[in-house]
């Protein structure tokens, strides 16, 4: 009997030793099971970010390739207006240089006109600044007095001759054939100096400044 009883015991502390090893295993395998659902969790939330940081990526990459295009546009229209300011600069640069060629060769013409019939001739060349030189030929010997005024639209704001204010019309006299008289005329571009001459009793004469 005593021998039944000690098998026994033995028999039940075994199972009870079974049964606290599977406990613990279960809570080993629960643990597990939580610890893996939260790895889980957390390479879902990953894999989300991932993705979103991959759209985000593609957005930037189209936008960014959009102001490509655009700046692209922008310096393809801006090269194109360049050109075309170059084209129009240098049609009007032609444009002036064939209206002052033009100019020239009527003041030429008229003043080889006026020599032939004995008139007098007139030529003005800059000197220093602000300062203009009337030179008279191919007229009477002496031309007693002669009126120097501003043409309208050539950038002449007066005239004098020694220290008065300038004048629209500037009186100078006598002048002999074959010599010169120096003025000033504050102008604000020397090349576009244009000037009328008066002597009685010829008609009025318009003379460009010459370089």
């Amino acid at each position: 009997m005593i021998a039944l009883a000690v098998i026994s015991a033995v028999v039940a502390m075994c199972a009870m030793a079974a049964a606290l090893w599977q406990a613990r295993e279960a809570k080993k395998a629960q643990e597990a099971a939580r610890n893996a659902e939260q790895a889980a969790n957390r390479a879902q939330e990953e894999a989300q970010a991932a993705r979103k940081a991959v759209e985000q990526a593609a957005t930037s990459a189209l936008q960014a390739k959009t102001a490509a295009e655009e700046a692209r546009k922008e310096a393809a229209q801006g090269q194109e207006a360049a050109t075309a300011s170059r084209m129009l600069a240098d049609e009007a640069q032609l444009t002036a240089q064939q209206a002052t060629q033009q100019v020239n060769e009527i003041t030429e013409a008229l003043a080889a006109e006026r020599s032939r019939r004995g008139m007098p001739t007139f030529a003005i060349t800059p000197g220093a600044p602000d300062e203009f030189r009337l030179s008279y030929f191919g007229g009477p010997a002496v031309i007693e007095q002669l009126t120097v005024s501003v043409v309208p639209g050539s950038r002449v704001l007066g005239l004098s001759q020694h220290n008065e204010p300038p004048a629209e019309h500037l009186e100078i006299g006598p002048l002999y054939n074959g010599s010169a008289i120096t003025f000033r005329a504050a102008t604000g571009q020397r090349a576009s100096a244009v000037f009328q001459i008066r002597a009685e009793p010829w008609e009025p004469v318009v003379v460009r400044a010459d370089q």
